[in-house]
């Protein structure tokens, strides 16, 4: 038997990419949601506050102790009727 010496080139057709997750249709990513945030008010967690309430189906919560983070990441959120903020 002769053996092949494979250098890495594949002559196969490529493979379509995989379909999307069944979870990106779902109920969770269309429906109201209240969404928790755990130290909000820090640099990764107002990130993340900015970007759940850019879909205007999400309530966001946000609870801090304000020992890392600061209440003026969240400023623009401050009064908005989908957002609440508590010290704790």
């Amino acid at each position: 038997m002769a053996q092949e010496i494979s250098n890495g080139n594949h002559n196969s057709a490529s493979k379509p990419p995989p379909t999307p997750s069944p979870l990106r249709f779902s109920k969770f990513f269309q429906s109201n949601m209240r969404i928790l945030v755990t130290g909000g008010a820090g640099f990764i967690g107002s990130h993340l506050v900015d970007k759940l309430m850019e879909n205007e189906k999400n309530e966001v919560i946000v609870v801090d102790n304000y020992f890392t983070g600061s209440k003026d990441n969240l400023r623009k959120w401050i009064g908005h009727p989908r957002f609440e903020l508590i010290r704790h």
